[in-house]
This record gives C-alpha cells, structure tokens and sequence, in this order.
C-alpha cells in the first residue's frame, strides 16, 4: 500500500448490539467444534473479532471452515476469504473428507473467495472495502479472513497494521458478524493486534517425546469468564474436537463427611476391617506392585453389582474377553452380569490417549449406566496420556468429586514400585485424591514371598490398622484369620509389652 494512502474508517465499533448492552446480555455464535464452546463459556462474542493464531498444521484451516459449514448447516450465511495464494478448490479438496463438509452449502450459504489480488493491487484500504461490501452483500455472519500475517508483512509500518486492525474490528461490531483472523506469526502479547481485538485463541501443536499433542490456549475473550489455562484436542475425520481440562469445567465442592452407610468389598474379612465395607460414595485407593492382585480385589468389588445398582469397569491393560475369562477363574459370572446389564466393561486400549479425554469418557459411561460402583484399573492409563504428569491429582480430583456426587463407590488400582510395606507412598498428593488408602504388598517368610493388606487411611472413620496376609485361589480373596492383637500372646500388643520389659532393666543401670 503506498504511503500516506488513507484506510477507510468505521462509524463506530463494537461487539454488542445496543439493546443486548442495555439488558446486559452477550449475544454469542455456536463454534460448531465440540468441546471448544465450553471453553469459550458458549461461543464466540456475536459482532466481534477474534485472531486465532498458531504453526502450520495445527488446525486453524480446519477449525474455522468446521465454523464456517457449522452456520451454514444452520441457515445462516457464511463467508471465507483468504489472502493466500493457495487456491480454494484445493483446500476444499482437503475439507471433503472431514464429516463437517457439505457442497451443497457452497457458494448459496458458505461462500469463498480470494482477496489475494485484491490486496495486490489495492492495498490495505481495498481489502477493507472488499470485505465491507462482500459481508453485507452475502448478509454474513460467520466471516473467516485467513493470512492475517500476510497483512502484517505489506503494511509499510506498524501504525498501517494497527490501523487496519482497528478498522476491521470496527468491522466487525457494525456489521454484527463474528470475524476469525487466521494467522501463522507468533507476536508478542503486547502486539497492537492483540490489544484491538476482543478475542485471542493461541494454538500449539507440540512433541511429548515421540508423540505430537495439539492444545490451545484462550488468550483473551471479552464478555465474561472463561475456563484459562491449556486445552488439548484432537483433529479426526469429524473435524476438530476440544476436551477442556476437567479441573477447570466440573464444579469441586468440599467434600462431606464420609457416610454412615457400606459398600461391600466382596471380601468379608475386608468389609470387618472397614467398619462394613467401602464407605458409600467415596473413593478408594488399592495401592501394589505388580502381581499382588489389585485388579482381582476389583473383580470381587464388581461381582456384587446389580441391575437395580450397576457398576463399570474402567480399564486399560486388559480387554473385556480376558476380564470375564480372569473373573470366571475366581468363580465370579461376569457375562452374566453383562448381559443382566449390571455391569459394563469399558476398555481403552493403551494408545496414545489425551487423560481429560478419558476423564469426559469416564463420567459419561458412568452416567449413561446409572452406575453406583466403579473400578478404575489403573491410575497409570490416566498419568501416562498427561502432557504435564503434575495434573493427576488435579484431574482424578475433579474426576472423583464429580462421581462421588452422582452417588458412586469409586475404586482405583495404582501401581507401586515398592514390593514391601514402605513408609514412602509412591504418589503425590494421594490424600488430596481419594478418601481411603489400602496397601497391597509382599512379605518375606521362611523363604518365600507371601501376600498382605494393610488398610492405611478410611476417611471420617475407625479401621483395622493390622497388616493381614490374603490368598487368591479358586473362589477369589481369602484373608487368613489373625489373632486378636490386643490378648496376650495375640500380637502387637505382647509384642510391645516384651519389649517394655527388656527395655526396663537397661534404664535402671
């Protein structure tokens, strides 16, 4: 654009209509990509402008074309102009496999076209004007202009891109049209675009060693809170789909105190130890190394579902064929209770998964169950898909408040490093995460590894705090009977007294 060329200016500017202003309402534009509206508290601000930014590939062209043939669908007008050289039949060429694509909302509905030349031969101010009339022209709601970098790069200065910024925000509020500005260039948060607009979305796309994980980052929104912080999603062949971190979607209360009322543990010698049982509505942490038999204690907290009281199996190690096989072995008819619709097995094969996108898989399965009894097998099929390990317990926080208030038992199995009783526990934040902690662990007698439980923690309420060795046999988990520790002769307690009297003669010298 020649210097000293004069940008045409708006009569005004504003992403609010004046009667919305005067009721306080926001008047917002559905995104049409899942997940992303629950990050923006309900869409995008209706009559204002948005730059979304990030490296080639990692979604922009996608998200706002799914944006775009999303209002389409809906009866409304749409219009996408690129400043690009590449030319629409091929990027459409591109959209067609994405469920999304629809040709026949081209051009009546969703219309393309380029501003390439336009901005050649006219300038800055042309492509303003071209955008002005071809938004009124089409009556245009969604309006995508893609190359906002390109833009940058022809503005002859600073101040010449600002104001170009400026006009087409002002753009933006006089037409009511929702504006997304596609670009690749990473500027600085104090960048004057940044500024003038009323909504920044960052995307990244990033290598967590050998995978890549997409995510993006609300920089800005104006019109009311919004969940911050970084979001991950995936692109598959129904477009883009967004998973909000769940810690900053699902209400946390403070937890009450734990009820009164049981769930059986399928084990009787446990339930004693317990107090009755699982305490109702809680969550609980059985915590061993491999081989001690965690996912059998779930099995058997499983068999005692109903239809009336359904459970789910959440796993990630083994498929349903092996489970129901492992559980027969025990003597426990998990086909049965499948087809009784009592139970529901739910296996998510250890690939490269996103956690909050286990999480919402998690609390929907359970919800559309009506479960009252979860088994969680294991916490390492959560803490592997983070991109950032140090949000488990954060996300398993959130993830259980939520399923305790729906009224469920929830159990998970967590592997320990540790294969003897340790004074360290192997995770971070563990009380923060669940109610109770019970520990599974070998001990060493006359030569062989022999199997214990030890109940460390049973939130709000008395427990056993004995060690107690177990076996798993033919009918599942059997606790060996224990003397009482309190007799003479009956453990701890003797234990402690012979010590007393061999300590004593030594203090009196």
């Amino acid at each position: 654009m020649p210097k000293g060329a004069a940008i045409p200016r708006s009569t005004g500017s504003g992403a609010l209509k004046e009667k919305n202003v005067a009721k306080g309402e926001i008047e917002r534009l559905p995104s049409g990509v899942e997940g992303l509206d629950t990050v923006l508290s309900g869409g995008f601000v209706r009559g204002a402008a948005y730059i979304v930014n990030g490296p080639p590939g990692a979604g922009k062209t996608i998200l706002s074309n799914q944006f775009c043939f999303h209002h389409a669908r809906a009866g409304r007008k749409a219009l996408y102009l690129s400043l690009l050289a590449e030319a629409h039949d091929r990027m459409l060429a591109y959209m067609s496999s994405m469920d999304f694509f629809d040709p026949s909302q081209v051009p009546e509905r969703l219309y393309y076209m380029s501003a390439f030349s336009t901005l050649r031969s006219e300038g800055l101010a042309g492509v303003l004007k071209l955008m002005n009339g071809e938004i009124r022209r089409h009556k245009a709601e969604a309006v995508v202009l893609d190359g906002l970098f390109v833009i940058r790069d022809t503005a002859a200065n600073e101040a010449e891109f600002r104001q170009f910024v400026h006009e087409l925000q002002g753009q933006a509020g006089i037409t009511d049209a929702t504006i997304l500005l596609l670009t690749n260039q990473t500027r600085q948060a104090n960048s004057s675009e940044h500024t003038m607009v009323d909504g920044w979305i960052e995307i990244m796309d990033e290598m967590d060693g050998a995978r890549a994980v997409r995510s993006l980052v609300v920089r800005k929104h104006r019109g009311g809170g919004f969940p911050r912080g970084r979001h991950e999603f995936r692109i598959t062949d129904q477009g883009i789909k967004v998973f909000p971190r769940l810690e900053s979607i699902l209400p946390v209360k403070a937890r009450p105190h734990a009820s009164m009322s049981r769930v059986g543990t399928g084990i009787a010698a446990l339930d004693t130890a317990l107090g009755g049982g699982y305490p109702a509505n809680s969550t609980t942490v059985l915590m061993g190394p491999s081989g001690i038999g965690k996912t059998t204690f779930g099995i058997q907290f499983l068999a005692g579902c109903t239809p009336e009281k359904p459970g789910l199996l959440f796993g990630f190690y083994e498929t349903p064929e092996r489970l129901r096989a492992k559980a027969k072995s025990l003597g426990f008819d998990f086909g049965a209770l499948i087809d009784a619709r009592a139970l529901d097995i739910a296996w998510q094969p250890p690939v490269e998964n996103l956690a909050d996108e286990l999480g919402q898989r998690l609390l929907a399965q359970a919800k559309a169950i009506g479960a009252k009894r979860v088994f969680v097998d294991g916490v390492a099929g959560f803490e592997q898909a983070l991109l950032f390990p140090e949000r488990l317990s954060m996300l398993l926080n959130a993830i259980n408040h939520t399923l305790e208030g729906m009224g469920i038992t929830v159990v998970y199995a967590l592997e320990s490093a540790h294969l003897y009783l340790s004074e360290e526990l192997d995770i971070f934040d563990l009380s923060a995460m669940v109610d109770n902690v019970i520990r599974l662990h070998y001990e060493m007698r006359g030569g062989t590894l022999r199997r214990y439980i030890s109940v460390l923690k049973v939130r709000d309420s008395d427990f056993e705090p004995f060690p107690q060795e177990f076996h798993i046999g033919p009918q599942g988990v059997a606790l060996e009977a224990r003397p009482d520790p309190w007799k003479r002769g009956g453990g701890v307690k003797h234990r402690l007294e012979r010590r007393g009297r061999k300590r004593a003669p030594r203090s009196k010298r």
